[in-house]
């Protein structure tokens, strides 16, 4: 692994979701906030959607219901791919904080113009 791709990596997996996170929070806080009280319920709901609706939207496909079925299970498939974007949200955070002392490591390891070849045993 050079430098160039441990940096990489590190930016896909680790600055990436963060801004994303810090981007939907800031957003999704202002939205959900009343009388100086913000229900973090609904923010954690929201955030989640762009981390888990299309994994939802597998499970549960709308088809063959009149307009009312077809928007009811609209409106679950984005309800549960919020929970279940939560949670991945949660440990794509987890995963990112996790990033962070790996490449400072690979960056110790790797001296400047090197790369690492690994090589797996069959």
């Amino acid at each position: 692994m050079t430098r160039g791709e441990v940096w990489k990596d590190f930016f896909k997996k680790t600055v990436l979701p963060v801004i994303l996170v810090l981007f939907l929070f800031s957003m999704f806080k202002n939205v959900f906030t009343k009388d100086g009280e913000t229900n973090f319920f609904y923010v954690w709901l929201c955030c989640g959607i762009p981390f888990g609706i299309r994994r939802m939207f597998v499970w549960l496909i709308p088809h063959g219901y009149d307009i009312s079925g077809t928007v009811g299970i609209i409106a679950l498939n984005f309800i549960v791919g919020g929970l279940i974007g939560g949670v991945i949200l949660i440990w794509r955070l987890v995963c990112a904080a996790w990033y962070i002392p790996l490449t400072a490591y690979r960056l110790h390891t790797i001296r400047r113009g090197d790369s690492v070849e690994i090589h797996f045993e069959e």
